[in-house]
């Protein structure tokens, strides 16, 4: 049996079109005689009824602002989206003649830790699901969502069903056989998308742009697709492909609304590309940054122990000032304020605490491998060049990055892209 894991993001069944469009590719991999498992996402983003976003909302108009739904019960409620969308695109299916079964991600025994909002998944016990297979059920599964020991609804942090879907690939490709002895086979794993793959620029950060628009890439690396996912890049989580490249998962990015589409593939090579060319620029607005200036060591250490044990996501960056600078997202701003208050009253320390509106422009690929210095002179050039400020920068082995006003973002973006990708 070759089994076909495929994942749908919410525009792909936002509407009543999209779910018939994705429906066609689910009967496409029918069709060519594999057994589909699909992991299906919420309805759609902000607006749409059954979105993630619009069920938080339901709750936050009810009683005070002051007092946040607790982590508990807002993983049960914005677990309902993905249950919605898999039993609609399950129900579709199944009219047009096929056998399925839908599971949520409890009854299809994705067993996690108990961090609501940012659970990791800890082992799946696949019975029922191989037991579905073996019956010639075409399976769905509710993505971003799983269960604790204890029975808990937890869910899996923004972009989860992305993680529900390497999860899934991950546990069937170790089962060599299903329960009555038939083989198991796995395909590489179908993520279908709004857009054409993975682009070496977010379309919508040059959509001002006068210069030539981002391509498609045909395929990039598992740490190049890491570095983009941790960077900004919303295509694919950072958890799921840190995944898929721990256990050598196969990814394909496709979009939904055409077989043929163009795609990107990510594996453990790519094809060799000009060494004076990055793979892609990747921006991440709307941040805002915190400068901690007091005269202990301590302070960095403790920080960076607490974000990491809160699982906040934040970006360090380096600067020529004698503060630590670090940026996160709005909707983490209030966390991560408070973890700080908190670490300065066990040091017992003040510090001034100042923050402000940036983005994060970033350089990746293959080609800066062990020749960081030498990119950083080009991209400091370019940057240059276009006028653009420069807050603090950090690195890792294969990127660069920049913190620059917000207001420049789509400046840099162009730039970057223009002299070191095209």
């Amino acid at each position: 049996m070759k089994v076909i894991v495929q994942k749908f993001g919410g525009t792909c069944v936002e509407s009543e079109d999209n779910q018939l469009l994705s429906a066609e590719r689910i009967m496409e991999a029918k069709d060519r005689g594999l057994y589909p498992v699909v992991v299906v996402s919420a309805m759609g983003r902000e607006g749409q009824p059954y979105s993630t976003v619009e069920l938080v909302k339901t709750v936050s108009r009810v009683g005070s602002s002051q007092r946040p739904i607790e982590a508990r019960e807002l993983d049960l409620l914005m677990s309902c989206g993905e249950i919605i969308s898999t039993v609609a695109m399950a129900h579709l299916l199944r009219s047009k003649g096929y056998e399925t079964i839908a599971f949520s991600g409890g009854q299809a025994a994705l067993i996690t830790d108990h961090y609501f909002g940012h659970a990791h998944i800890v082992r799946i016990e696949p019975h029922h699901l191989l037991a579905a297979l073996q019956d010639g059920y075409m399976v769905f599964v509710a993505g971003f969502q799983g269960v604790t020991e204890r029975h808990e609804i937890t869910t899996l942090g923004a972009g989860g069903s992305d993680y529900t879907a390497v999860a899934l690939s991950r546990v069937i490709s170790e089962i060599p056989a299903l329960p009555f002895g038939e083989e198991l086979e796995l395909e590489p794993l179908h993520m279908f998308k709004e857009v054409n793959g993975i682009m070496t620029a977010n379309p919508r950060s040059l959509d001002d742009s006068e210069g030539a628009p981002p391509r498609t890439l045909p395929s990039l690396t598992y740490d190049e697709c890491v570095s983009m996912s941790r960077l900004g890049s919303q295509v694919l989580q950072q958890q799921a492909v840190e995944m898929a490249r721990k256990y050598r998962i196969p990814l394909v990015v496709r979009n939904f609304r055409q077989a043929d589409s163009p795609r990107s593939e990510v594996g453990l090579q790519s094809p060799a590309a000009p060494d004076d060319r990055a793979t892609a620029i990747v921006d991440q607005p709307r941040l805002l940054v915190f400068d901690l200036t007091a005269e202990d060591p301590r302070l960095p250490q403790q920080m960076e122990e607490r974000l990491e044990r809160a699982r906040l996501t934040r970006y360090q960056v380096s600067t020529d000032a004698p503060e630590s600078r670090f940026a996160v997202l709005p909707t983490k701003y209030r966390d991560a304020k408070t973890i700080i208050e908190q670490v300065l009253a066990s040091l017992d320390l003040s510090a001034d605490i100042n923050d402000g509106d940036f983005a994060l422009v970033s350089v990746v690929g293959e080609a800066l491998r062990q020749r960081l210095d030498e990119w950083a002179e080009r991209a400091h050039q370019v940057l240059a060049d276009s006028g653009i400020e420069v807050h603090g920068a950090s690195q890792d082995a294969i990127s660069l990055s920049y913190l620059v006003p917000e207001s420049q973002r789509r400046k840099a973006v162009r730039a970057l892209h223009q002299g070191l990708v095209l």
